[in-house]
């Protein structure tokens, strides 16, 4: 299409084959040489749940000569190292599993929510995934 300049037309510009190819050729020349785009590390949107068991079992190699209140109070310090080391990861999942029982350490552990960590959110973990025996801690 030709171009008007000064309301005067300007003659069409006419390119032949070859250099059409070899501009073509000299883009994929720079292409190959240019750098590649710095790529992001994907972002994890979703934090992955972190499991805790706070069966004594798990905890301790053996409970031989500790009574129950000692017990407790292991797994309670458990959980208190546990909140603490993902106090500033916000959004982090944590299931605390404690198992059934006669549920003192649910007990003592929602009580340690109401109190000390009024700011995180908690409910009962997955049914499907842990039964009645554990509760899920989210932090804010």
């Amino acid at each position: 299409y030709p171009v008007l300049e000064h309301d005067r037309p300007v003659t069409e510009a006419v390119i032949d084959p070859q250099t059409i190819e070899a501009a073509m050729k000299s883009k994929e020349l720079i292409d190959r040489t240019a750098p590649a785009p710095a790529r992001k590390a994907p972002v994890s949107k979703k934090p992955e749940i972190v499991e805790i068991d706070l069966h004594a079992g798990e905890l301790l190699e053996t409970t031989a000569g500790m009574k129950n209140g000692d017990i407790l109070q292991y797994q309670l310090n458990k959980f208190h190292e546990v909140m603490a080391e993902y106090a500033q990861s916000k959004g982090q999942k944590i299931v605390f599993i404690h198992g059934k029982g006669e549920g003192v350490l649910r007990q003592a552990i929602e009580k340690e929510l109401r109190i000390r960590y009024k700011q995180h959110r908690f409910q009962d973990a997955s049914f499907r995934e842990y039964g009645f025996g554990a509760t899920m801690v989210i932090i804010h």
